[in-house]
């Protein structure tokens, strides 16, 4: 066993929300709460971060501002109850701008790896270069960071998908990218116990899925640590240039009211909200660097549909298990994607007999996209107590990116016997010659003229760097403030490129070792 290894547990451990450590703020007897950490967030960096800390025999304890769920909760949820009770903004969190993009994020304990579709890719050496030279620490180029790559790696069970479970949905796309010529292979996932139910972002009901709740916090869990739920941290109290206290909001479980404000003391405060929750907190807190809350980046992507003449039945089978790179589009990757019926509907379907008829089609459709490394960036401001606004435009550069890689997945399905395809620009509509959906896309102009915008991996917005550039130093703390560090992919000097959990969850295993070793003297 690697010496990093007792920081974090096996995926074969229960959730953390079966143990009676893990319960609402409301249910803590009044009185004085006082930890060596306290972690604002249970996500990817949150919860790895903290669970480094508590290895370390540190007292700690995070806060969640939703709750914690089990694999029994997970197995009822329909749709509407899975972003009711998962998700930031029941779901409809929305980045404002041309065009207006969807951006989820999750609200429970695990945060957004809950709802994931458990895809793992290694930083890029090129990514790990470019930030040790932006920040000028050595300790983030590939080798000094490789075996905190390789320990997360490791302990949250990846492994490439295979065909049983990618099933047809994901068979065709690696069929048309191998005819096409693409390097291409079945996805690296967190999914060791994946059955191939096509649910992922409803929650886990199988159990397989790897999330932090069950791979990293139960280890945190079992050396003492607290995990508070329905506990939205507002703020830290700054004093004499120390990070002292946060101010917490307890809200009611269930209809997410605020019942009462508390303050739970700490000798370091971590803020792992994502990078979209994270600058709402440090801008509460007065932190007035210019870069709290800018240079966010998305990874904004859009997709193709593909109608065969066989069943495809996307919904059958991982979501998200097949990828694909093209040699003069360095900055996409091409992934397969899956929406269920009532997703499908809401994008395809109509009222009275036409939409019915639409219906009885989607099960011969495929779905894949291209994932954008973005020029572009955005910002996240506080319009209120507990309100964001999250701003961002597509680029030119991008928008002219997002077509080539549109007119790639076209080219990939027809490739893969589709009889028609679909590309999502407006108006949507399905073209049975390739020629004519590639004309389609050609005739986009603006970002404006595209269906559908999502994007799922916000970072950037607390960026590492030097002081005066950035609002963190390299170890994750946050520039003129003592005590105060931030843990998750809010720390991007820059744009990712990839899919970001591990990257994230490695440098907040990083940086929390650090900070424990460094408290423990």
């Amino acid at each position: 066993m690697s010496d990093l290894s007792a920081l974090l547990i096996a995926p074969t451990a229960p959730s953390a929300s079966h143990s009676n450590k893990v319960r609402p703020l409301s249910s803590v007897p009044a009185g004085d709460l006082v930890y060596d950490v306290v972690v604002i967030g249970t996500g990817a960096g949150g919860a790895v971060f903290g669970t480094a800390c508590a290895n370390a025999g540190l007292k700690v304890c995070f806060l969640e501002s939703g709750g914690g769920h089990t694999v029994g909760d997970y197995r009822k949820k329909t749709l509407i109850r899975a972003t009711r009770d998962l998700y930031e903004n029941n779901g409809l969190q929305v980045a404002i701008g041309s065009p207006p993009i969807l951006v989820p994020q999750g609200r429970v304990v695990g945060g957004s790896t809950v709802l994931n579709s458990a895809i793992c890719f290694r930083p890029p050496d090129a990514r790990l270069d470019e930030w040790a030279t932006f920040v000028g620490d050595d300790r983030l180029k590939p080798a000094a960071m490789k075996p905190f790559v390789d320990e997360v790696w490791s302990r949250i069970g990846v492994a490439p998908t295979h065909e049983a479970i990618g099933r047809r949905h994901n068979v065709l796309f690696k069929n048309g990218a191998e005819a096409l010529g693409l390097d291409h292979a079945w996805m690296d996932r967190n999914a060791p116990g994946c059955i191939g139910c096509g649910v992922c972002h409803l929650g886990c009901p199988s159990g397989g899925k790897a999330s932090v709740d069950k791979s990293i916090l139960p280890e945190a869990i079992n050396r003492g640590a607290d995990v508070f739920t329905f506990a939205r941290a507002q703020a830290v109290r700054i004093e004499g240039g120390r990070a002292r206290r946060v101010l917490v909001d307890v809200l009611d479980p269930q209809d997410r009211r605020v019942q009462a404000e508390r303050e739970i003391a700490a000798s370091a405060i971590v803020v792992a909200g994502s990078a979209l929750g994270t600058p709402l907190v440090l801008q509460n807190s007065g932190v007035e660097h210019q870069h709290v809350g800018a240079h966010l980046s998305l990874h904004p992507g859009t997709a193709v549909l593909g109608h065969f003449t066989d069943p495809v039945t996307m919904w059958d089978g991982v979501p998200q298990g097949y990828y694909a790179h093209h040699k003069d589009q360095p900055d996409v990757v091409f992934e397969t994607v899956t929406v269920g019926v009532p997703e499908l509907h809401m994008v395809l379907g109509g009222p009275g007999a036409a939409g019915a008829h639409r219906a009885t089609t989607y099960k011969n459709l495929a779905m894949a996209g291209a994932m954008l490394r973005d020029v572009g960036e955005g910002t996240v401001r506080v319009t209120g107590h507990s309100e964001r606004q999250i701003r961002y435009n597509l680029h030119d550069v991008d928008v002219e990116n997002i077509k080539t890689a549109l007119k790639t997945v076209v080219q990939v399905y027809f490739a893969a016997g589709a009889e028609k395809v679909a590309p999502l620009v407006k108006p949507l509509t399905f073209f049975d010659r390739e020629a004519d959906a590639l004309a389609a896309i050609d005739d986009v102009h603006e970002a404006a003229h595209f269906a559908q915008v999502h994007a799922s991996h916000p970072h950037g917005t607390a960026r590492m760097g030097p002081r005066g550039e950035a609002v963190c130093d390299g170890d994750g703390k946050v520039h003129g403030v003592e005590g105060l560090y931030v843990g998750d992919g809010s720390l991007f000097p820059s744009t990712l490129g990839v899919n970001p959990q591990v990257t994230i969850m490695a440098l907040s295993l990083a940086l929390g070792t650090r900070l424990a070793a460094a408290m423990r003297g």
